[in-house]
């Protein structure tokens, strides 16, 4: 009886290194896009400052030569009344607490003098917070050192004696301070910054992919991870999405203390 001929048994199917390259693609593609996705629509500290249209209360109108019109509070009468609104919007993955102030105020400056504080507004986006402490300075709004929640929007209005020229200043520890509306859409930048590396990595590899069907197939699984886990790290964004849209609504309205 012949010998049977031994062959050397095939290597499993998950072993293959086509299927291994494909895997280690998916993975990375997974985590990569989802942390680009997570950074950008979570940032640790951040605070989003933005003042509003300027409003006079004193206009020149026809009729008025040869006649003057006086605007006073408490018999303090005002060369150049103007009404300003100023919001501060924090978002972040944490709360920013009174220690990161150094003990000291962050500083809303508008470089005119500040006659009053007409009216403030504060959500903290939770309850049990108390409304941070906020002072009259000469030329500015001093807010803090107070608990700020990382879904806490505040909204002061002034009346000013001047034209003002607004700026902010402080140096919070590890908050980064911005001088603009809170982004609808930040989280988007993670998504497209995912989505051309995924791209390039494609494009890359075509000529690989010609020769290795089953590679072509795991590539495209790989993206489909990819797009799903980055759409479940964005779904949380639509929820600040809707607040900015509300903030804005609201800066239209003019919320009052107490709403």
């Amino acid at each position: 009886m012949g010998a049977w001929l031994a062959l050397p048994a095939a290597e499993p199917w998950y072993l293959t290194g086509p299927w291994l390259t494909g895997t280690g693609m998916a993975l990375l593609a997974i985590v990569v896009g989802a942390w680009a996705a997570f950074r950008s629509s979570r940032p640790r500290r951040v605070l989003f400052i933005t003042a509003d249209a300027v409003v006079p209360l004193v206009n020149t109108a026809p009729g008025l030569d040869g006649h003057r019109l006086e605007v006073s509070l408490d018999g303090r009468t005002l060369a150049a009344p103007h009404v300003m609104t100023v919001d501060v919007v924090s978002r972040g993955a944490r709360d920013i607490p009174p220690e990161a102030f150094a003990g000291r105020p962050l500083e809303l400056r508008f470089g005119v003098a500040v006659v009053a504080l007409l009216d403030q507004y504060t959500d903290p986006g939770r309850p049990g917070v108390h409304a941070p402490e906020v002072t009259v300075a000469d030329h500015a709004l001093h807010l803090g050192p107070s608990l700020l929640t990382r879904k806490h929007w505040l909204r002061y209005t002034v009346l000013l004696d001047g034209e003002p020229e607004f700026t902010c200043a402080g140096n919070l520890v590890d908050v980064t301070i911005r001088e603009r509306p809170l982004p609808a859409y930040s989280g988007l930048l993670g998504a497209a910054g995912s989505l051309a590396m995924g791209v390039f990595l494609l494009l890359a590899l075509i000529p690989t992919f010609v020769e290795h069907p089953q590679l072509a197939l795991n590539a495209a699984v790989a993206v489909l991870l990819s797009v799903a886990v980055v759409l479940a790290v964005l779904l949380p964004n639509r929820r600040q999405i809707r607040e900015a849209r509300a903030h804005r609504a609201a800066q239209a309205t003019g919320p009052r203390a107490g709403d």
